[in-house]
């Protein structure tokens, strides 16, 4: 594929601010409403506009079977419904600053279940030591200390171990979108979507029918539609864009920025702050990041090292 298009690094700076501001405003959304009500508000408008953009603009046969079904249960589940979900409620109890640059950990994810879900990317030397040295700086981030597990106020941190598994979750679609049967990416994301949105409604009006909607200020019900347009169906058609007229390692680049993207802007706009130790803890996942890009040396041959 040819380099990147000046046009397809302001696509990628769209996806960075979409995905980082939605961390941010889903902090705030949760303020005024149940996570709940706040993942199926965002769901149910990225699956309308998704649904009318791929029937009126995609003219041609759905590409999606009966085998397809269970698939796409599976990814509605962990790239919708439980991310969103764990972001949203977590997101109450957390930063969204740290939120975000626990989001950033999703490529260190990935390495560990490609390892044991995909038979061609088993785990290499450096990919081993970059996965163990970022699982340093995830640990330095949460900091389970003693006296906060000795404490009653452990909101904090299970607030952050919620971020996290919605990062994992992330991280399992993306393995899990590799085996699945083959189908338009449209299609798939649209299917998804749908699928997600009505599994959270469901529960919605089984857990929690009656939110207090009637309270909530304007400002959030321009939070859940501002989410469900941009980060989740203009940044979701963005992004199979890139992904057919760009390298996917491109693409990738938008994990090590939204975590900046979104730290920057807790700081600013929330008056959050972050501990050292955040800081700390980001750099070396960055660096267990960069270790398990690199390549391994090729071991010489015989004939190479006799001479």
């Amino acid at each position: 594929m040819p380099n990147p298009s000046l046009r397809h690094w302001l696509m990628l700076a769209f996806l960075v601010f979409s995905w980082g501001s939605a961390i941010i405003l889903t902090r705030v959304a949760v303020n005024e409403l149940p996570p709940l009500w706040v993942t199926a508000g965002r769901l149910c408008t990225g699956a309308a506009l998704l649904f009318l953009y791929r029937i009126i603009f995609v003219r041609r046969p759905w590409s999606l079977t009966r085998r397809h079904a269970p698939w796409i249960l599976w990814l509605a589940l962990l790239s919708s419904a439980i991310p969103f979900l764990l972001i949203a409620w977590g997101s109450q109890f957390t930063s969204a600053a740290i939120a975000g640059i626990l989001m950033g950990t999703i490529p260190l994810s990935v390495l560990g279940l490609a390892h044991l879900l995909l038979p061609d990317e088993k785990l290499t030397r450096n990919k081993t030591v970059g996965f163990l040295i970022g699982f340093i700086g995830v640990v330095l981030i949460i900091k389970p200390d003693a006296s906060a597990l000795g404490s009653f106020d452990q909101t904090e941190m299970i607030g952050q171990v919620a971020i996290f598994l919605a990062s994992f979750c992330y991280a399992l679609n993306s393995v899990s979108t590799r085996r699945m049967p083959a189908a338009d990416n449209i299609d798939k994301a649209t299917a998804v979507v749908i699928v997600a949105a009505i599994l959270l409604l469901l529960a919605c009006f089984v857990a929690e029918p009656f939110p207090g909607f009637d309270s909530a200020p304007l400002s959030s019900w321009l939070i859940l539609i501002y989410l469900g347009f941009i980060p989740t169906a203009v940044a979701t058609l963005i992004l199979f864009v890139m992904l057919s007229q760009t390298k996917a390692g491109f693409v990738a680049m938008s994990n090590y920025l939204i975590p900046v993207v979104t730290a920057l802007g807790g700081i600013t706009f929330l008056g959050e702050r972050l501990e050292p130790t955040v800081w700390v803890g980001f750099i070396i996942i960055l660096i267990g990041l960069a270790i398990s890009e690199r390549k391994n040396k090729p071991q010489p041959t015989i004939s190479e090292t006799l001479g």
